[in-house]
C-alpha cells in the first residue's frame, strides 16, 4: 500500500511516496488569483491617438525662453523682465502664426517660478511650448 499503515505489524516501513495532489491544488489556486488581478496592477493611461502622417514642420525659428537657476529671465540669450517677456510673447502671438516656444529651466530652480512662467506663457496666447532637457549620460 502506498500510504503508511495502521497496524504496528513486523512489516510497517515510512511512507517512500510524496502526495503532489494538496501542491497541485494550492498552485492553481494562486495561478487563478493572478489571472485575475494581473490587469489590476497596470498602471497605463488607454489612449485612442491620432494616426497622421509625418510632414516637415513649417513653424518659424523657436523663441528660446531661458530661467536661470537664481530665476532670472532670457529670451534668445537677451536678459527680459517678466513683463517684457509677456508683452513680447503677446506681440509674437498675434502675429499670423504663433511661435513654438522652447522653456529651458536650469534643474536647480523651483517648481514655482517654472510654473509661473508656463502661467505667462500661456495667458500670452501660446500653447505650443517644448521643455528642453538634456539627455542623460548613462
Amino acid at each position: 500500500m502506498a500510504f503508511g499503515q495502521l497496524d504496528n505489524g513486523s512489516d510497517a516501513q515510512p511512507m517512500h511516496e510524496i502526495n503532489v495532489t494538496p501542491l497541485v491544488d494550492v498552485m492553481l489556486v494562486l495561478l487563478v488569483v493572478f489571472i485575475i488581478t494581473a490587469p489590476f496592477l497596470t498602471h497605463k493611461i488607454k489612449l485612442d491617438l491620432p494616426k497622421v502622417s509625418a510632414q516637415p514642420s513649417t513653424v518659424q525659428q523657436p523663441v528660446s525662453v531661458s530661467l536661470t537657476k537664481d530665476a532670472k529671465l532670457f529670451v534668445d540669450n537677451n536678459p527680459i523682465s517678466r513683463e517684457e517677456l509677456s508683452q513680447h510673447l503677446q506681440r509674437l502671438a498675434a502675429s499670423a502664426q504663433a511661435p513654438n516656444v522652447e522653456l529651458r529651466a536650469d534643474g536647480q530652480v523651483f517648481y514655482e517660478e517654472v510654473v509661473k512662467i508656463l502661467n505667462l506663457i500661456q495667458n500670452a496666447g501660446i500653447s505650443k511650448i517644448a521643455f528642453v532637457t538634456e539627455p542623460s549620460g548613462g
